[in-house]
């Protein structure tokens, strides 16, 4: 009795844990299958999505973002291939978006806050862009 009890245990332990193995799996595929859809990746202090849009409306968008969030805009230019736009917050700390193209209607854009990034910064701005797109 005991030795079963013991395999029964071990079985739901292996269950639990394949089922939880196959759901990341599931979501680490979803997410890079979803493009825009599936949200943005803060890694090593900077923020990096991929945006249905070209890098000219990127940057467009993200001005309209500095102006709703009373960021000081500094520069904004952009062409058919990339663009970069800077700002400062009111607490002075430097923006930077970097947009570049990687297909004709996809860009991917990098948002760095500060010298060694501030997430939460980093996601309002882009859901600022991303509601102006």
């Amino acid at each position: 009795m005991m030795a079963w009890a013991r395999n029964a245990g071990l079985g739901v332990v292996l269950m639990v844990t394949a089922s939880f193995l196959t759901g990341c799996t599931a979501l680490v595929v979803g997410a890079a299958a979803g493009g825009a859809a599936a949200g943005a990746l803060y890694y090593k202090g900077e923020l990096k999505a991929d945006l249905d849009a070209t890098p000219e409306a990127v940057i467009a968008a993200t001005e309209k973002a500095f102006k709703d969030l009373i960021w000081a805009k500094e520069t904004a230019a952009a062409s058919k291939t990339d663009g970069m736009a800077t700002a400062r917050t009111a607490t002075g700390k430097e923006v930077k978006v970097r947009v570049n193209t990687k297909t004709e209607q996809v860009s991917e854009v990098g948002i760095r806050i500060g010298t060694f990034g501030d997430e939460n910064l980093s996601r309002l701005l882009y859901d600022r862009i991303v509601a102006f797109l």
